[in-house]
């Protein structure tokens, strides 16, 4: 019985000594937040993994530990998000604008709780022209051969946004294309089309060979049809395919696309939101390290491009302090 009540008198002691130091409250308000990501090869697992890095880094101040959740991609981190599991997530930034509005997959059931934290890397569009083909801007795809991907992927709604934006439908093309993208490089340099739309992270392997192979080139996507298009779909955003992605490519190439966006609920606390943009922006120039997607993100991207979903307060606090806004 001795022993119990010396313990239980040390274990008394111990607490106070730690309330008079300011170590229990910490304790107290330490907790985990779960980053809903991606696929653990894909772009956004490693991008997620940066983003908690830098939020763990000073743990002992805010009591935030950040853990990676790896997903099968944006449609889940929603779920994740809707049902608490996650109170992070990267969702691409057309399907975060159809979540708010109520679109889509989701036009029975809009998310007005989402909130936006900051825009991440960039999935660009590019337009590989046929070194035989006589293409200055993309009016000039009218009544061309143009590789657009297969019906219902990811490629080809690009394509037909890009058409769009110009005016433009596959109807109006010379032929709309849907061939594999392993084919398309030969393809290209045989002239058995005119261009090909691919959209991704850059480098893409495919774009390179058409480039090596024959001295394809990219088309420049910015002309008044484009801004009018981004002015009216807040999800796309203005993009630059840097002159060094492709050997034999000589400068940057203006086009646009798609974001991955940093997203949480109306239910986080500001005061964790704040800390999480915090981690980031106080450390810009490490998290553009950490991995070559983060390389080109450049601070005024990050918090205007693609927040298709309200501005977090804690984020817009964070944003207001450092004249972000």
């Amino acid at each position: 019985m001795k022993i119990w009540s010396l313990f239980a008198i040390g274990v008394s002691v111990l607490m106070s000594v730690l309330a008079g130091s300011g170590l229990p409250a910490m304790a107290e308000a330490a907790h985990s937040l779960i980053l809903e990501s991606g696929d653990v090869v894909g772009m956004h697992y490693p991008e997620a993994g940066a983003i908690c890095r830098l939020v763990n880094k000073d743990r002992a101040g805010h009591g935030l530990r950040c853990l990676v959740e790896p997903t099968t991609g944006s449609a889940a981190n929603l779920a994740g998000l809707e049902s608490g599991d996650g109170q992070l997530a990267i969702v691409q930034s057309k399907m975060l604008e159809q979540a708010v509005a109520g679109k889509g997959p989701f036009a029975n059931a809009p998310r007005a709780d989402l909130r936006s934290l900051m825009s991440l890397h960039g999935e660009s569009v590019a337009v590989v022209v046929a070194p035989g083909a006589k293409l200055k801007k993309a009016a000039d795809l009218k009544g061309k051969r143009v590789n657009l991907g297969h019906t219902g992927s990811f490629q080809r709604s690009m394509a037909e946004a890009m058409l769009a934006a110009e005016g433009l439908a596959p109807a109006d093309l010379g032929a709309a294309l849907e061939m594999d993208e392993s084919k398309v490089a030969k393809a290209l340099c045989r002239n058995e089309v005119d261009a090909a739309v691919f959209t991704g992270l850059h480098p893409i392997a495919e774009v390179q060979e058409a480039i090596d192979g024959c001295g394809a080139s990219l088309l420049p996507l910015k002309d008044a049809a484009l801004d009018k298009f981004l002015k009216e779909n807040a999800a796309y955003s203005r993009q630059v395919i840097p002159g060094d992605a492709y050997t034999g490519l000589r400068e940057k190439v203006p086009t646009f696309g798609l974001r991955a966006v940093l997203v949480t609920t109306s239910r986080l606390s500001a005061e964790d939101a704040y800390e999480v943009v915090k981690a980031v922006f106080d450390n810009l120039k490490a998290f553009r390290a950490m991995h070559p997607l983060l390389g080109e993100l450049e601070k005024k991207q990050m918090t205007h491009d693609a927040l298709v979903a309200p501005l977090h307060e804690g984020a817009q606090r964070y944003y207001r302090e450092n004249g972000g806004l």
